[in-house]
């Protein structure tokens, strides 16, 4: 069965204060985007997409060919850099792979368990999650009670104080079903706050739509370490991950 890999890398990334890609600073003497495609390489992935935006040609001028490009001309939200793929693996069977670039500390073998889970379980999709003590700024996870199925991901600006209370996030990494994927895409509205097309609003519309739900689930996979997903949107933030990255080498590079 194949695999693919989407990593959104369009963002400017305007809090890190520099006229550079956030996904091209570099973590451990790498740039961000390139320490994750290596690690992406290094699987049994049929193609590996990149999504461009901001400066893109600085992208591409540090993969080169490593990867296949598609432009997101306006930042219109994650499910639209997603959808931004179509012409090149919709009606594809496998499984999908959607990273974001700034996640330079994900190890390999989450990655891998994460692929393999999905097969497993021939689930519609799997999200990444992570327990956190303070889950301020992230999407929160909402379960159902009884089956534990994930039935909705609310991004923190819509979330109700219930709901800003939950500690499980989102870490905007997932593995779906490549063909329920492109299915329920055209679905995700941008009815919120930001006016954006989220991602992670994929997981109701496949609930809605009987794309997920019953035999064929919409998974999580908590991760044990929330470090490997640490968010990298300040230099402040950068100057950490570079320190994790340098106290436990071998196990982030």
């Amino acid at each position: 069965m194949e695999a693919f890999a989407i990593v959104l890398a369009a963002g400017k990334g305007t809090r890190m204060k520099s006229e550079l890609p956030k996904v091209l600073h570099p973590v451990g003497g790498v740039p961000m985007i390139g320490r994750l495609v290596g690690k992406l390489e290094a699987m049994p992935i049929t193609r590996i997409v990149a999504v461009i935006g901001h400066r893109g040609e600085l992208v591409k001028k540090c993969l080169g060919t490593r990867v296949t490009y598609v432009q997101q001309e306006n930042q219109l939200g994650t499910a639209h850099a997603v959808h931004q793929t179509e012409r090149l693996l919709s009606n594809r069977s496998g499984s999908t792979l959607v990273l974001t670039g700034d996640t330079p500390l994900i190890r390999q073998s989450t990655i891998e368990r994460l692929l393999a889970d999905q097969r497993a379980h021939t689930s519609a999709g799997v999200v990444l999650t992570a327990i956190v003590p303070d889950p301020t700024g992230y999407g929160r996870i909402i379960r159902d009670s009884a089956s534990g199925e994930v039935v909705d991901i609310i991004e923190e600006k819509d979330a109700t104080p219930e709901q800003k209370s939950i500690t499980e996030i989102n870490t905007g990494i997932f593995c779906f079903d490549n063909e329920s994927l492109f299915q329920a895409l055209p679905g995700i509205t941008n009815d919120n706050a930001q006016q954006e097309y989220y991602l992670t609003d994929i997981v109701k519309v496949m609930r809605e739509t009987g794309i997920s739900g019953g035999q064929k689930r919409f998974e999580a996979m908590v991760l044990e370490d929330p470090t490997e997903v640490m968010g990298i949107n300040t230099p402040e933030q950068l100057e950490e991950a570079n320190r994790a990255f340098y106290e436990h080498i071998g196990i982030f590079a």
